[in-house]
This record gives C-alpha cells, structure tokens and sequence, in this order.
C-alpha cells in the first residue's frame, strides 16, 4: 500500500483514539500494550506527524490526529458498508443497511418497516440517519446510505422513487390561548394571529402549502418568526412567540405546553417517497423498499 499504511494500521489508530487509553484500547483489540504502542509509533512515521500527545497521565489527540481520525473512521465505514453490500448481492443475509430519512420518516414510518423487515432478515442491521434530502441525495449518489426517504425533488437520472404518503396539517397552539378552547378549527380563524412558519428555502414544501391555504382563505398572515424545522416551531410555540401550522405528524409529540387541532381545509399534499439508486443490485435493499411500499404506515 502507498504511504506503508496498512488496514490494520488504521484499525489500531482508530480504537486508541476512541479510548485514549492503550491499555484499554490493547484489551479491546485482543493484543498487548507494547505492540499496540509499537504499531501507533509506525504510523506517526510513515505519515510523518505525531497522532497522540502522550504524558504520564493521559491521551491526547494532537490536531493532526483529530484529521486523520476522520478520514480512518470513513475508510472503515467505506469497506464496512462494501462488505455488506457485496454479501447482500451474493446472497448472505447479514451485515448492515444505512437508510437515511427526513424526520417524519424515523418518527412514524420507518418503525413499522425496519420491524416487518427484521422478520425476514433477522441477522441485518438497519442504521438510521436523520437527514434533510439534499443531504440524502448526496449520500445515496456516493452509496454511504442505499435507502432514502425524501420530500420530492428534480428528477436524477441515479434516482428511482415511489410514492409513501400525503402528510395534512394541524393548528399549533399554547395551551391557554383562545383558539385552543375551540374543538374545530379552519385557516381563517388565524387571521390577525402572530405566527411562526418556515423559512421559505428550507422545508419549502411545507411552506409552500402552508402559504397557499392562508392566501386562498383570504388571510394575511403577521409572520414573527421563520424557523428550519418542525420541532423548532413547537419549542417557539410552547414559549408563546406565537401560534403555527405545522405537518400533522408534530401532534404525536405530546408537551404540556401544547394543544393541537385538526385543520382540514388544508389538502394533504406534501408527499413523503422513498428512493434509491437506479443502478442498485442488492436483493436485501431491494427488499427492503418493498417491504417499505407494502407496510401501512400512520
């Protein structure tokens, strides 16, 4: 190998920086100290730079080892995840599958998948990201994750996807203002109110919808804050800035500063698929997006 780096190498460094302890680090590889100490000092050489700061009482990583570490734990990551997608083309059903989603993905429609999946393939690990789609995209494009689910974007020619679910919306309101007495709620009652909304770049598809059922019910909103995300607009909610419409997934989220109501005048139109690479071969990742278009989700 160019460098006299060696897998192993990167491996030992790996654990020791982990634990920034040889002796723990040596318990955890199997091996002795003096070794392990020996395989580090062969590394520092062959990159020509210190990786630890060492005294009489502790560890350290020096700034050139904090770089290093990043780039060995996603070589590692990189041959862990060729590893298994390789198994799984050939027919062993063990390993590990990265799938990333948006939030209302990990909340409310993956449980229901990964534990119908796991029936089939007991032996498979599912890791899980939170991630915003372009993030995904990029992700699934490089192969470090095989599954995505995603709000709708430009077509790619390395996409496929299919459709998951419509999400509708509720009203978001602290506990003791007036709207929350109120059983049954439409758009217009949020008239004159201070709202919190998205910032119209980011969760553009809720932003969107959100805007256009307030401009058909005639009602001009008086945004006090634009936020990133949906949980962002609950805390803001519950520290009352204002009141909000959000996705309805956020009414799973109980809080005692928090009243939620249905609002059915707002079209259940921002859409949730899931997607993964045209050229994918697995059989176990092929699996696993039907099995995500055959479980019910809520």
């Amino acid at each position: 190998m160019k460098y006299g780096i060696e897998f192993r190498h990167l491996q030992y460094f790996t654990c020791v920086a982990e634990e920034l302890h040889f002796s723990r680090a040596a318990d955890r590889l199997g091996m002795a100290q003096a070794p392990l100490s020996q395989q580090i000092r062969q590394l520092e050489e062959r990159l020509g730079t210190p990786l630890f700061r060492r005294t009489t009482r502790r560890v350290e990583l020096t700034p050139a080892g904090e770089i290093f570490l990043r780039h060995a734990q996603e070589i590692l990551g990189g041959i862990d995840r060729a590893v298994t997608h390789t198994r799984s083309i050939s027919g062993e059903h063990s390993g590990t599958m990265s799938v990333g989603g948006v939030h209302v993905a990990l909340s409310h429609v993956l449980p229901p998948i990964i534990g119908e999946f796991r029936k089939r393939y007991p032996a498979m690990t599912v890791d899980v990201q939170v991630l915003g789609t372009a993030k995904q995209l990029e992700l699934l494009q490089s192969g470090k994750i095989q599954v995505a689910f995603i709000r709708p974007t430009n077509p790619a020619g390395f996409l496929k996807t299919e459709h998951i679910l419509h999400e509708g919306f509720v009203a978001v309101l602290p506990r003791d203002h007036r709207l929350a007495q109120m059983s049954s709620l439409t758009v217009k009652d949020f008239a004159g109110e201070p709202l919190i909304t998205y910032a119209p770049l980011v969760g553009a598809s809720y932003y969107h919808a959100i805007m256009d059922a307030l401009r058909r019910a005639g009602v001009y909103p008086v945004i006090v804050q634009e936020v990133s995300h949906t949980l962002a607009i609950g805390t803001l909610v519950a520290a009352g800035v204002g009141v909000a419409i959000a996705p309805a997934w956020l009414a799973h989220n109980s809080s005692p500063y928090l009243v939620y109501r249905p609002l059915d005048d707002i079209p259940p139109e921002v859409e949730l698929l899931v997607a993964w690479h045209a050229e994918e071969k697995s059989k176990i990742v092929l699996n696993f997006i039907e099995t995500a278009l055959g479980v019910s989700v809520v």
